[in-house]
């Protein structure tokens, strides 16, 4: 199914079940099928299970120059306007997390019941005074360094999702490089004043083994906002919620139930 975006856009996504929504958000490069393990999980426990495939990513409208990452915030209060649904729980994973790090600053009166966050650092960029961001990167470096290809996971991901992306991939293959100056906005952002001030109950989860980031991010958060928890999983790369899906699927029904 489609929606189309306040630009004029069509953005692919995918429903079941009914009960709470659930919006679950892709990142750089991903597909909605990274979901598979949580669709049919999450609908048996009694909540509607929203996918979508973020604007220049998997069946969604391709754009040759998508240079502005606050186009794929406002992307996703389009569709919840769209679907009209009511008190959503957003679930975001990489550039998805902080794509609901800035909906939660853009439309901070938008009525959210939880968040949760999966494996993304507010900053992207190191600096002197911060040491959570992703990987290596620097002001100085981080356009050199966001080009070369890392391995994700630590020993890969669930056969069922594998095999669902691989479909997906085949059908509408993503271009890194054609995608880079989104990649740099992105990297740019910094949400940590989101985080802060959010009014919305607020899970990060972080991998014990991700190759990305340092766990230890959340825990200045956590120290900072009452609203904010924080979950390590261990076992998993980046990709948590397709490298220990069980494991994750738990820990994301005990937080919003």
């Amino acid at each position: 199914m489609e929606i189309i975006t306040r630009d004029g856009k069509k953005l692919n996504y995918y429903v079941q079940g009914s009960g709470q929504p659930i919006i679950f958000i892709h990142g750089f490069g991903g597909y909605q099928q990274i979901w598979t393990d949580q669709i049919d999980f999450f609908d048996q426990q009694g909540y509607q299970v929203i996918t979508y495939d973020q604007r220049n990513h998997g069946a969604s409208y391709r754009e040759p120059q998508l240079d502005r990452f606050d186009i794929l915030i406002d992307d996703l209060k389009d569709l919840l306007d769209s679907l009209q649904v009511d008190k959503p729980i957003l679930v975001g994973h990489s550039m998805g997390a902080s794509v609901i790090y800035g909906f939660i600053s853009k439309y901070s009166n938008y009525p959210l019941s939880k968040v949760v966050t999966v494996d993304q650092s507010p900053k992207m960029l190191n600096t002197p005074s911060w040491k959570y961001g992703y990987m290596d990167i620097t002001r100085a470096n981080y356009k050199l360094r966001l080009k070369m290809h890392n391995k994700e996971t630590l020993n890969g991901i669930d056969d069922n999702v594998f095999w669902k992306l691989k479909v997906a991939k085949e059908q509408f293959p993503f271009v890194k490089d054609d995608n880079l100056e989104l990649l740099y906005d992105h990297a740019r952002k910094d949400w940590r004043d989101s985080l802060v001030n959010c009014k919305v109950p607020m899970l990060l989860v972080t991998a014990n083994q991700s190759p990305y980031f340092d766990g230890k991010f959340a825990d200045e958060f956590v120290s900072k906002n009452v609203n904010i928890s924080h979950v390590a999983i261990d076992q998993s790369g980046h990709v948590v919620m397709a490298e220990q899906p069980d494991t994750f699927n738990q820990e994301l029904l005990n937080y919003i139930k």
